[in-house]
């Protein structure tokens, strides 16, 4: 059978401010953000490469061809302006074997008339039968504007040159041009290579794709590394921190253990001594104040074993450290407030009046005055409290009840009853334990918590005789 207390839930922090959740998306993202830089640069590396790499294959040809073409008989079939000339049939034909040796899909073609926007066709290497199938000499061609100024650069300086990607009515391109030379070398014509930059682009997307793909499985890499070394970096701190809020809670008794061999295993070794020398200055100081009431009570020991035996009994009702802490230690100081009692009505023989009874009554709520201030001794305050209040809400100083009552005030209340009924009082005599069982058990539902009540009746007599020392008061009183 388990007991739990109706406490608030511990607070947690949100997983977004947590270090290890902090530190994994850090590496995360510093991973990602160093791949899709270094993956950019690349691609842009990547990009100028092919551009490069096409745009110089383009010039050679085009260089080359231009070579081969006649500028003279070039001039003459543009004078002319017919395609059913030998002379057109042969410039046809060297351009024809310029685009058939370099196995170019799109026809290769001269360029004359150059002058802003326009450009007027002179030969295009179009395979044809007839003069009709050919491009007219002459045919007007706009040129787009971002080869405009290429051509005017290689028809003022007579050097070749190759365009960027660029987009004109019949698609994407990549063009090099090379100046037709006539006998005086002055250039007459330009020798135009197009190649459609599908290829090109394709080449860039399939690049795109493995960076994407590189990025997504690095980051998943640095997720699981990031995720491992957060653990790593944040064990120790979590331990400190778990240790941390026993402390708070009232526990000092639980080691504090970090193996990690940097500042935070240092941190933890010295927290393992602040903490264990803080258990010892709060042992030693709750010793003196035991000592200090059970001297004023005039029975040593007496506190101890209401201590001992509330213990025994939270075993069977699942309680957690804290409640252990905070029931072994409101067992050793339950009856601090009574300090402030006169000694008139605390020792007193016989009944009390309604006056003196009221006088006695405030003892809990003046214990816990004196405790609250004392961090290291509020876990007390739940047994300091509440010791009197009764299930039914028949008690004081509140009129707490039922599970209202702190869990460790209702155990040892029961614990309380039993002591006083079987040990001798200014004004009665002890009764057996048999009797004192008896009492508690009729008074469950009432005066004390019948699961409680359960389970103290569910440890044996001797069991009870051992803990409330009933044999050895017997053995002294004979």
């Amino acid at each position: 059978m388990r007991i739990t207390d109706r406490r608030p839930a511990r607070a947690r922090l949100p997983f977004w401010r947590r270090l290890g959740w902090r530190l994994s998306a850090s590496i995360l993202l510093l991973t990602a953000l160093g791949i899709l830089v270094s993956g950019f640069l690349q691609y842009r590396a990547q990009e100028q490469w092919i551009r490069q790499s096409l745009g110089s294959l383009l010039l050679n040809i085009a260089r080359t061809g231009a070579l081969l073409v006649n500028g003279d008989l070039h001039q003459k079939v543009v004078q002319e302006g017919r395609t059913d000339t030998p002379d057109y049939r042969e410039v046809w034909a060297q351009l024809r074997r310029i685009q058939e040796a370099n196995q170019l899909a799109d026809a290769v073609y001269t360029l004359s008339d150059v002058a802003g926007e326009t450009a007027k066709f002179a030969v295009v290497s179009t395979l044809g039968r007839h003069a009709g199938d050919f491009v007219p000499v002459g045919l007007n061609y706009k040129l787009a504007p971002e080869i405009q100024p290429i051509l005017r650069h290689v028809l003022a300086t007579g050097a070749p040159a190759y365009t960027g990607i660029y987009q004109s009515s019949s698609g994407t391109w990549i063009t090099a041009f090379a100046p037709v030379r006539d006998a005086s070398l002055k250039p007459v014509a330009v020798l135009d290579v197009d190649f459609r930059a599908d290829v090109y682009l394709a080449e860039l997307r399939e690049v795109r794709r493995r960076l994407y793909l590189h990025s997504l499985v690095a980051a998943l890499v640095a997720l699981g590394a990031g995720i491992l070394i957060a653990r790593q970096i944040t064990r120790p701190v979590d331990l400190l921190a778990a240790a941390a809020r026993r402390v708070v809670a009232g526990d000092l008794g639980a080691p504090v253990q970090v193996s990690a061999r940097d500042e935070i295993g240092l941190l933890g070794n010295v927290f393992h001594l602040m903490v264990d020398r803080l258990r010892v200055s709060h042992r030693s100081m709750v010793d003196v104040l035991v000592r200090a009431l059970e001297s004023r009570e005039g029975e040593p020991g007496s506190l101890g074993r209401l201590a001992r035996a509330s213990l025994a009994l939270a075993e069977g009702l699942g309680l957690s450290v804290a409640q252990r802490e905070s029931l072994e230690l409101g067992a050793l100081l339950h009856d601090i407030g009574e300090i402030r009692t006169p000694e008139t009505v605390l020792r007193k023989p016989g009944p009390l009046t309604a006056e003196e009874r009221l006088v006695m009554q405030v003892h809990p709520a003046a214990g816990v005055e004196i405790l609250e201030v004392v961090p290291l001794l509020t876990p007390a305050l739940d047994v300091v409290g509440g010791h009197h209040e009764r299930f039914d809400g028949s008690g004081y100083p509140h009129g707490v009840k039922g599970e209202d009552i702190p869990v460790a005030a209702r155990i040892f209340a029961v614990v309380d009853a039993l002591d006083a009924m079987t040990h001798d009082r200014p004004f009665r005599a002890a009764r057996p334990l048999s009797e004192a069982l008896a009492v508690v058990k009729a008074e469950a539902g009432r005066q004390f918590d019948p699961r409680v009540v359960e389970a103290a009746l569910a440890i044996p007599e001797s069991r009870w005789a051992e803990l409330l020392e009933l044999a050895e008061t017997a053995r002294h009183d004979a």
